[in-house]
């Protein structure tokens, strides 16, 4: 059992952990999608990969029925969650082989950022709303300031064009990945568990995947026969049932803007790795310098110590 001082210090590591999940998880689905499949076709196999990971683990536990139950009881939002995901998965799929996961991590950086500051102020899917404070607004300039550095890191390499494109487009995905996140919260209070709240929101989003996939198909048509068979590419949504249990946990216990310093700090410091090991051309220098900047944000942020204690 975490003691009331302890349990603020593992939501913090488990948000960390979150962010690891979702570069891990934008690299397998990157590769997927570059080998012929397409970005929602990817994105809808990790979102069956996703709900399948819960579904094992509900049985493995002895909690389906019981999970069974409150999916019955749930209200309509507790789903509509789920999409939230959604963005992130389709948007990381399509600009990872773009422009490698580090950009990619950054560009999202901005979109949780300033989102988790908007609904940390109005109260969003944690117990007792977090006012704007001068701390915390020089928290998420530091963390935009690292943002601007890394972006700078991919210019020499990527057209504008396309750096603006991705920009966009990943930084509404991260804004998205933050509703998410407080929203799975909120339905963690009311359901008691995370990976009841996980269920729902994976069975949300799946379904809401499932609609793209079929309304995309008169546009693009994949070429199934052309997926891989490295088994390891498909484990995508694996890390994307961890990415929903982990924050769904975490974001009660620290509020949501400290929450997404943490799975920010976490996405960056893996998306290094794994552009890294992918040998994905960067400015290192620059991409760690901003890492550096982001991981700052917690000190600065951190005289906010009523947040970390919300929930006793």
């Amino acid at each position: 059992m975490l003691t009331s001082r302890a349990t603020p210090t593992f939501a913090l590591l488990a948000a960390a952990l979150s962010g690891v999940f979702v570069a891990v998880q934008g690299t397998f689905n990157g590769k997927l999608a570059a080998t012929g499949a397409g970005a929602i076709l990817a994105g809808w196999i990790s979102y069956l990969a996703t709900f399948l990971t819960v579904l094992f683990v509900l049985t493995l536990r002895g909690r389906l029925v019981e999970a069974w139950r409150t999916v019955r009881r749930a209200q309509w939002w507790w789903f509509a969650v789920g999409l939230g995901g959604i963005p992130i998965v389709i948007s990381m799929s399509w600009a990872i082989p773009l422009v490698g996961v580090a950009i990619c991590s950054i560009c999202s950086v901005a979109g949780q950022t300033l989102m988790s500051l908007i609904l940390d102020h109005f109260g969003v899917g944690i117990a007792q709303r977090i006012p704007l404070g001068l701390h915390r607004l020089l928290a998420a300039l530091i963390a935009l300031a690292g943002l601007a550095l890394a972006v700078s890191a991919g210019s020499a390499n990527t057209s504008l064009s396309l750096l603006i494109l991705v920009g966009f487009s990943v930084f509404g995905s991260g804004c998205a990945l933050v509703i998410q996140s407080a929203g799975n919260g909120a339905v963690t209070e009311l359901t008691g568990d995370p990976l009841f709240a996980t269920f729902i929101s994976v069975i949300g989003g799946a379904v809401g995947k499932s609609l793209i996939l079929l309304l995309s198909l008169p546009l693009h048509r994949a070429d199934v026969s052309a997926l891989p068979h490295t088994w390891w590419l498909y484990l995508g949504g694996v890390f994307g049932a961890g990415i929903t249990f982990c924050a769904a946990w975490a974001v009660r216990h620290v509020g949501t803007f400290s929450l997404t310093l943490a799975v920010v700090t976490g996405q960056m410091a893996m998306s290094l790795v794994m552009d890294y090991l992918t040998g994905t051309p960067v400015s290192t220098r620059a991409l760690i310098s901003a890492c550096v900047m982001v991981g700052a944000t917690f000190l600065v942020a951190a005289p906010c110590k009523k947040a970390s204690r919300i929930r006793k």
